[in-house]
């Protein structure tokens, strides 16, 4: 059989069959763990909305949900930063790559692959530290240059005066291409929430930020794109903005907004043309006591295989949610 014709047949598998296929001869491991395979792989999972899998963990516990699968097992997986001394926390996943990272002060980073079991691990140089200003606010986000083949770690490096005036705010760029760090711009934003580091979409990474560092400051969405490497602000939906607490995330490749008015009722925002105010969309407007009560923490992770019904994880918990109806699962 031609080696191209079975690539596009293994293309098609589950992830499972090929991880045992990669048992069968050095050949059929050499072809399955090939670029070609994994972005014929990868392409195809996208096009069909499947082999979707959600990982997840704490402290050096990874595991891992397959959402296709009829079994809702959860199943362990080998941590490659098992054996650092800090926790570790999924920075993210792009185009089948996983970026893993130890916390503070550790700053060791996995690109890894869980199909092939394969892994990079880099430690980082320290964030910039400014005297008499302490360690600042510095936090990372991962996403993928389309343009470059490159996956790319940024991290945000922040010092405020005691007066709250913004001392030190740059952006830095670490390439996993080029294995190096790279300071490629001023940041000139406060950031409203801290522990929305990563929220990539459309080939930037997003955050909430202000231009004033009051508490009630009204919020903007900044982008920054990964090829490009310029900062943005981007349109926000039309949404009552009195006792909100909003998070960025991303459902269905597309960035999206949540607005929770706490014990109240909660939105779902999504923006299905980016760039574009008028295509902000409210996929779920919901006062049902399952999401609101206690919603200190909730986000559309993905789209059921149908289309149907929305996955969405409340303080650690997953449910099924259809739009169309309210009901959930």
């Amino acid at each position: 059989m031609p080696p191209d014709v079975l690539a596009q047949i293994l293309s098609w598998l589950p992830v499972t069959s090929l991880l045992r296929f990669r048992s069968v001869s050095k050949s059929f491991r050499a072809l399955i763990d090939s670029d070609y395979v994994i972005k014929l792989h990868l392409n195809h999972s996208v096009q069909t909305n499947s082999n979707l899998n959600l990982l997840f963990g704490g402290d050096r516990t990874l595991c891992y949900l397959n959402l296709d699968a009829s079994s809702k097992a959860v199943n362990k997986i080998d941590n490659p930063l098992y054996f650092a001394i800090f926790e570790t926390v999924i920075l993210g996943s792009c185009n089948g790559i996983v970026c893993l990272c130890t916390t503070e002060p550790d700053n060791e980073i996995a690109f890894w692959n869980p199909l092939v079991r394969k892994f990079k691990k880099i430690r980082l140089a320290p964030a910039k530290s400014l005297e008499g200003l302490g360690r600042g606010i510095c936090i990372k986000g991962f996403g993928y240059d389309h343009v470059n083949d490159d996956h790319k770690v940024v991290r945000l490096v922040q010092y405020c005066s005691l007066y709250n005036d913004i001392v030190h705010s740059t952006i830095e760029v670490f390439s996993s291409k080029t294995d190096g760090w790279r300071e490629v711009r001023d940041f000139p934003y406060y950031l409203c929430y801290r522990r929305n580091f990563n929220t990539f979409a459309k080939g930037a990474l997003h955050w909430l930020v202000s231009l004033k560092p009051e508490p009630k400051a009204a919020f903007l969405i900044a982008a920054f794109d990964l090829t490009t490497e310029e900062l943005c602000l981007l349109p926000q939906p039309d949404f009552a903005r009195e006792m909100v607490l909003v998070n960025l995330c991303v459902l269905g490749g597309c960035l999206s907004m949540v607005c929770n008015y706490p014990k109240r009722h909660v939105d779902i925002w999504v923006m299905k043309s980016y760039g574009v105010k008028d295509s902000w969309t409210k996929l779920i407007s919901t006062a049902d006591v399952k999401l609101i009560k206690e919603s200190d923490f909730l986000r559309p992770i993905v789209y059921s295989k149908s289309g149907k019904e929305v996955l969405l994880e409340k303080n650690f918990e997953r449910l099924y949610w259809k739009p169309s109806s309210g009901e959930h699962r």
